[in-house]
């Protein structure tokens, strides 16, 4: 009888260690996303800053290149790319419309990893010609 009961405990260990070692492995992947989702987060919190930065020196200028240039931007002819070392990159588009009262400043700023697109931000400004009300 004692053999027998030996057994069962060895029986019912093993199957307690089974359990804490299927547990342990769900529970590092659920801590391995969390922390993933944790860094994606602060990527996309970092990108909306700089953007917002950008959105801001553009929404009160007249001449788009100059401050792009000034903040780091590399490029010419309305399409501009600032490589960020947070682990994204920022492009900004901008674009002239003659208006009858004025121009239309408008960029698009774009923040990517990789090939994916983080965020778009949109910016417009309008200069009045002289001597138009």
């Amino acid at each position: 009888m004692k053999r027998y009961q030996g057994n069962i405990l060895l029986i019912e260990l093993l199957i307690v260690i089974l359990f804490f070692s299927l547990s342990q492995v769900l529970m590092v992947r659920v801590f391995a996303s969390a922390h993933q989702k944790s860094q994606d987060s602060g990527m996309l919190r970092h990108a909306l800053l700089a953007c917002e930065n950008v959105a801001e020196q553009l929404s009160v200028s007249e001449e788009p290149d100059t401050v792009l240039l000034r903040l780091g931007f590399n490029g010419q002819d309305g399409q501009y790319l600032y490589c960020h070392e947070k682990g994204f990159d920022v492009y900004v588009t901008c674009q002239r419309q003659d208006q009858p009262g004025g121009e239309l400043l408008s960029s698009t700023i774009t923040a990517q990893k990789d090939d994916d697109v983080i965020l778009t931000l949109p910016v417009s400004f309008y200069v009045q010609k002289e001597g138009t009300v």
